[in-house]
């Protein structure tokens, strides 16, 4: 991987005499890089990542690293305790794998662990990951929205919950084929726009209704769309993907159905080609998620994009998680998770 910035040291010929000026000039350079990266810009009591400042809308605080990793819970129990959904044999042996938009790096921590042979890179714009990590497990400060040149290819890439992040996910999709192996996966797992009803209607001036269709607008706006998943299988099947398989679930935003067992902690609905249907459990966690997250997933986009104050959000905010704690309003998200494999 090339390094996250080139750095010229320029220098007359008679320095290169004294190695210690060379040394100590690198050592400058290095840090001044490594000092950009992490002086984080602050914006209405969020941060957000130095590096490539603006093309990503979310903050990378602690609040919100703490709702990633409950995130990850909430994906790993829909999945069933996996990781991923890909149909990769264990017998299989991935060499590498890269885990785009690591964020805290903790699905590449856990998939590291399970896979102790495989070399794991995670790659985002915040430098976040923690440092103890296991030793087949590295993070790298990039932008993979600018020309990949990674040294090697992978068997695996994996990219969730990415919405907001790509301009041009076809181009994303592809440079993602030019670096798989022969019979290499890509999976792309994301929650997609606009929020739902299962029965019922929303109630007249509805504020959750509302969030969903400014923040969609936003989005469209920035030119990075809410609803990008829904693209996600024709795009790999476009790019030269086979047997691309796509399946979609959806998160009930709170514990609205009926069934009493389910209801403890939420319940889950997965379709398969929309044909089969299995239950599991993760409204609460949604639940948790969105109103925890709402504030984090909204300010960039509403105050920047949108023209929004920031106490004008907070009011618009606190109706919108009333709302979400509404059990008579039975709403949900489309989740898809896609797969395709490098012929």
């Amino acid at each position: 991987m090339a390094a996250v910035q080139n750095v010229v040291i320029e220098a007359e010929a008679d320095d290169y005499e004294d190695d210690s000026a060379i040394d100590s000039s690198i050592a400058t350079s290095t840090s001044s890089i490594t000092s950009s990266i992490m002086k984080y810009r602050v914006e209405n009591g969020r941060t957000y990542h130095a590096y490539k400042d603006g093309a990503y809308a979310f903050p990378n605080d602690e609040i919100e690293n703490d709702r990633l990793d409950l995130q990850h819970h909430q994906i790993t129990l829909t999945f069933g305790g996996k990781l991923f959904t890909a149909p990769i044999s264990k017998e299989k042996r991935l060499h590498n794998v890269l885990d785009v938009g690591t964020g805290t790096g903790i699905w590449a921590i856990d998939f590291a662990d399970e896979n102790p042979e495989t070399k794991v890179i995670g790659v985002d714009l915040s430098p976040i990951q923690p440092s103890y990590v296991p030793p087949n497990l590295v993070f790298q400060i990039d932008d993979l929205e600018s020309n990949w040149t990674f040294a090697e290819k992978f068997d695996f890439i994996y990219s969730r919950m990415m919405i907001g992040s790509f301009a041009d996910v076809p181009r994303f999709v592809q440079q993602s084929f030019d670096n798989l192996t022969q019979g290499g996966y890509l999976e792309m797992v994301d929650l997609s726009f606009p929020v739902k009803l299962n029965d019922g209607e929303f109630p007249p001036d509805s504020a959750f209704l509302k969030w969903s269709t400014l923040f969609m607008e936003a989005s469209a706006k920035a030119g990075r769309l809410a609803n990008c998943a829904q693209f996600y299988k024709q795009q790999l099947l476009d790019a030269g993907f086979v047997d691309v398989v796509e399946t979609k679930y959806i998160w009930p935003q709170n514990r609205w159905p009926k069934d009493k067992k389910l209801k403890e902690i939420g319940p889950y609905f997965a379709f398969q080609n929309q044909v089969n249907l299995t239950k599991v459990r993760v409204g609460l966690w949604q639940l948790e998620n969105l109103s925890g997250g709402l504030e984090a997933i909204s300010v960039g986009l509403f105050t920047r994009v949108l023209g929004w104050s920031k106490l004008e959000l907070d009011v618009f905010l606190a109706q919108v998680r009333n709302e979400l704690k509404d059990t008579k309003i039975h709403a949900y998200f489309d989740i898809y998770a896609v797969y395709g494999v490098k012929p």
